[in-house]
């Protein structure tokens, strides 16, 4: 007898509908009531929805493939970008050539600069790598995926009609009460890759990638803090990658690669940017 796919696919889905709910209702409490102060709130929250929808690319949230296309449209509307838009340049061209020149996120966009100008240029030279690209790899999997391009297609048609409905029901307001969530959880997580990836060792089995290991960033951005593992089993769902950070990586990465908490995570790795640009080894 063939047993039906599962409605979820792993218990720890429901932390990541918890946080996408979480979202949506503070969304409806700005936009509905004028709830100002539910602004950072919903920022800290949409990094939250921009981490569930990288690792909903890497491993579907349902069992069930018309939920996960819903999925997309929920995730789409709540981080303000395609869900299925970041699949090519983020698992062909960063996953399959982590800081190549055909990584749209490599840390070489800012070669040389102190951690302040490496950071605030970081972000827009990326959006202007995604806008710019004639890559290759990038072209040669669109076209064997025409059905990825209908999909992003659709999801960007409701996400303007979902922009066309907030304005109509709160006129005015809708920039301040979802873009700027929008525009801080696509910039904080587009920012990590800079210091998760730079002064690490892009050819190196475990010493590719800096860490975050303390439980709480970790329960709020879905496990996003063990990277190494992640890159490393890049098809494991997000709940299994403490237990295999813990089993297969902890012992192999030096102590500067892992970080118990997300200020510790930054901080060592602004020292490390500011030695380096001072001409110093780390």
């Amino acid at each position: 007898m063939t047993r039906s796919p599962a409605f979820i696919m792993r218990p720890s889905d429901w932390r990541t509908l918890l946080l996408l709910g979480a979202l949506s209702l503070c969304y409806a409490a700005i936009l509905g009531w004028r709830l100002w102060w539910l602004i950072p709130v919903s920022g800290v929250l949409c990094v939250s929805a921009c981490a569930a929808k990288h690792n909903h690319i890497h491993c579907p949230t349902f069992g069930y493939r018309w939920m996960n296309r819903v999925m997309d449209f929920w995730l789409t509307v709540l981080t303000g970008t395609s869900a299925s838009g970041i699949r090519i340049a983020h698992q062909v061209l960063h996953h399959g050539g982590n800081q190549s020149p055909e990584d749209l996120v490599r840390c070489s966009l800012v070669e040389d600069l102190p951690p302040g100008r490496a950071l605030g240029k970081y972000v827009p030279m990326v959006v202007r790598e995604v806008w710019k690209t004639k890559s290759p790899a990038l072209t040669k999997a669109r076209d064997e995926m025409p059905s990825l391009s209908r999909d992003c297609l659709v999801e960007r048609v409701i996400l303007w009609v979902a922009i066309a409905a907030m304005l109509v029901v709160s006129g005015p307001w809708v920039p301040l009460g979802v873009v700027i969530p929008w525009l801080f959880g696509q910039w904080f997580l587009i920012a990590m890759n800079l210091p998760q990836h730079d002064g690490c060792d892009a050819e190196s089995r475990w010493e590719h990638s800096r860490n975050v290991t303390g439980r709480l960033a970790n329960w709020w951005f879905l496990n996003n803090g063990y990277h190494t593992a992640h890159h490393l089993w890049p098809g494991k769902h997000w709940g299994e990658l403490q237990e295999l950070h813990h089993r297969e990586v902890a012992a192999r990465l030096p102590p500067r690669l892992a970080s118990d908490s997300l200020l510790g995570f930054w901080w060592t790795w602004w020292q490390e940017r500011a030695q380096r640009a001072a001409g110093g080894a780390v």
